[in-house]
């Protein structure tokens, strides 16, 4: 299961990251044609310009024929001006837009990568090795007591075991294991930014056309925002609730085996105390099974 989830969480965050580079593709495609459409507009003004100074010599040496043509090719600069300048505006507003979703795009990608890292996958490393610390603890001590009630000689030796036992920990083995694979736990660096063409603007923008767009959007992401954090809050309860509970199941204190030792008991009285008072008891089965579907409705959360 964790393995699945594993699996989920690397499609999600593809799924994050292309979309990342459409929005991206997309913002370079519309800033691009706004700098094409301001450059034939600035081309439409010069020629707008240079029939204007045309248009100021003196009439009289200029024949009357000539004189409707140059109107006819000023109404039709002016004309070519005006649609230029609307092709002008409409690029430049999908510009803005583009930049704007791709900057938001930005920053949910720069956070659902850091939330990856740093908080998913531990997690799944919890939930792989969850209880392991506990049963490796409880199979040492098991071992432990009985070594130590079968040979006193030995004592120094487990010793030392017992040392190494008492420092078993999972959040330092976890961070250990981390810090010696660098590459697969520790987050990349954030993407940044990729201006286009000169394009110096690196924020989001809030100008008129967009900006009751751009409000709404907020208030429709604040509104998510607080429905996922109730959500989460209770998600949280429940897993830690539960998580306490398979805690509690796996860290019982049943290792002390000193009561098979008394010097008095032959070796098949021994068995036969060991049979009756550890390991048939009734109540194991049915431990195992509640925690076993306590782990399953762990995984389910």
């Amino acid at each position: 299961q964790s393995k699945e989830i594993s699996f989920q969480l690397h499609e999600d965050l593809m799924k994050v990251l292309n979309e990342l580079y459409t929005v991206m593709k997309t913002y370079h495609m519309y800033h691009a044609e706004s700098i094409s459409a301001e450059s034939k507009l600035k081309e439409a003004e010069k020629q707008e310009e240079k029939q204007i100074g045309r248009s100021g010599d003196p009439v009289f040496h200029i024949r009357l024929e000539e004189r409707h043509q140059r109107r006819s090719s000023v109404k039709k600069i002016e004309k070519m001006k005006e649609k230029r300048q609307a092709k002008y505006s409409e690029n430049k507003l999908k510009s803005i837009k583009a930049r704007n979703e791709y900057l938001l795009t930005l920053e949910a990608t720069n956070a659902s990568v850091f939330k990856y890292y740093i908080h998913d996958l531990s997690d799944l490393i919890d939930c792989c090795d969850l209880g392991y610390h506990a049963s490796l603890n409880r199979a040492l001590r098991t071992y432990l007591s009985a070594e130590y009630n079968l040979e006193t000689s030995r004592h120094e030796g487990l010793d030392i075991i017992e040392n190494a036992v008492d420092s078993l920990e999972p959040r330092s083995d976890k961070q250990r294991f981390m810090e010696m694979y660098p590459t697969a736990f520790c987050p990349p660096m954030k993407f940044e930014f990729q201006s286009h063409m000169g394009d110096e603007v690196c924020q989001v923008t809030a100008q008129q056309p967009v900006q009751a767009e751009l409000m709404l959007r907020y208030q429709q992401l604040q509104s998510r925002l607080a429905t996922l954090k109730i959500e989460n809050e209770e998600v949280k309860k429940t897993t830690e609730a539960t998580l306490q509970t398979i805690q509690d199941m796996v860290t019982i204190e049943d290792y002390d085996v000193s009561e098979c030792f008394q010097h008095s008991r032959s070796t098949e009285s021994v068995k036969s105390t060991v049979s009756e008072t550890y390991l048939s008891k009734p109540s194991i089965a049915k431990r195992r099974a509640n925690q076993q579907e306590t782990e399953q409705f762990y995984f389910m959360v």
